[in-house]
């Protein structure tokens, strides 16, 4: 994930530039991270692929910050990566963040590798679009790849304008033949098409208005580039996934109301691939209960719905229900937990994520996740052998 030669030049040029600043000024820095250790047990026993039905992984995560300039200026690192001890594609390194940053009064401007998320749902982000998924460490989308880009921020009294050019795509990484979960067929990392002449090398375009207005917060985006999902199609030759990157152009809104302990939530987008335009909402409410009975303790309940027009998007009528619990002790324990169901009762499984600290270093995270009944027509029925426990446990430093 970190051989292509456009982020190769941009590192070379972040560490001379680095490099330059130490040996000109004091080099005023903070480093942190963790190593974590997993071993996740499927509850199903052997996958459907062969699998084994226990996998072991070591993932870790480094941060570097330096300020330089005086404080007007900012440098950061922040890599992932992780060993496996079946899937191959998930043997990586990730720069999700190697960027400069540079501060003028009401400017901001950022080069290199970055994370950003729009959205406020806590399940269904579906204007969130500037960086890859990776569907290797998570099939619900939610762990991202750093996405090289040049980006602009303008803030004022009435709000944030924010200019992004991204001149290098990403391909998402899916799980490979020995990965569990995966796909009904493995996908070809040599059979990958784009409907852009450019391909990788096309210079997507992004951009987005953040302001408050009493108690709403609102977010209007736009994205113009190559489609961070592909279209997946089974090759009858090679029994596997041909991938396809179309042009999207999609238009976002985003909106939270705080209304004392309710959450009001709701995303929108109007998106259209080559000739076909598809709508999409999803939204809900989130009500925290302060002090359980008469404890430092909080509640929150969590219900979202994610409405997609076209037929073959697996989140076009999907619900959630979940529950958020803090303890707010000294061990920072915490729980999350949901049932996510198909609104016409095809499909539904529960999650649930667990952190406790053990000491002021160690800290214990536990995962369960159980598939319920799945209909054979319904996305998720390939994975419905997948149930699986993980126990992660993260050394910080």
């Amino acid at each position: 994930m970190i051989q292509n030669t456009f982020q190769g030049k941009i590192i070379i040029f972040f560490l001379v530039t680095l490099l330059h600043a130490s040996h000109t000024n004091a080099l005023d820095f903070k480093a942190y991270g963790f190593i974590q250790p997993e071993s996740s047990i499927y509850i199903n026993g052997n996958g459907r692929h062969g699998q084994d039905n226990y996998n072991t992984s070591l993932f870790g995560k480094g941060t570097f910050i330096s300020y330089l300039q005086n404080g007007d200026a900012k440098f950061t690192i922040s890599t992932i990566g992780r060993f496996d001890q079946s899937d191959d594609q998930l043997r990586y390194l990730d720069f999700q963040k190697f960027k400069y940053e540079y501060y003028f009064d009401d400017v901001t401007l950022k080069v290199g590798n970055e994370i950003v998320f729009w959205g406020v749902n806590e399940t269904f982000n579906i204007v969130d679009i500037i960086n890859q998924s990776n569907l290797a460490e998570n099939i619900s989308g939610t762990k991202k790849l750093g996405q090289p880009m040049a980006s602009i921020s303008y803030s004022r009294d009435y709000g944030t304008f924010d200019i992004y050019l991204m001149p290098y795509f990403r391909e998402r990484p899916f799980s490979g033949k020995e990965g569990r979960p995966r796909l009904l067929f493995e996908v070809d990392k040599n059979s990958i098409t784009y409907e852009s002449s450019a391909k990788k090398r096309k210079i997507d375009f992004a951009l987005r208005y953040s302001t408050v207005i009493d108690d709403l917060d609102i977010g209007l985006s736009h994205f113009y580039g190559n489609n961070r999902t592909p279209v997946l199609s089974p090759n009858p030759l090679t029994l596997k996934f041909d991938s396809h990157y179309p042009v999207l152009s999609q238009t976002g809104i985003d909106i939270q109301a705080t209304k004392g302990p309710w959450l009001y939530k709701l995303e929108t987008v109007s998106a259209k691939e080559g000739s076909e335009r598809h709508l999409g909402a999803a939204g809900g409410i989130e009500y925290t209960y302060y002090g359980i009975r008469n404890t430092q303790s909080d509640l929150g309940v969590i219900v979202e719905y994610a409405f997609d027009d076209r037929n073959d998007n697996p989140f076009n009528n999907e619900g959630i229900i979940g529950l958020r619990w803090s303890m707010n002790d000294v061990k920072s324990s915490s729980l999350l937990a949901g049932y996510l169901f198909d609104m016409r009762g095809n499909s539904n499984r529960f999650q649930t994520e667990f952190e406790q600290r053990i000491t002021d270093d160690l800290k214990l995270f536990l995962d369960l996740s159980l598939n319920g009944s799945i209909d054979e027509t319904d996305f998720t029925h390939q994975f419905k052998e997948d149930s699986q426990i993980t126990i992660k446990i993260a050394k910080y430093f």
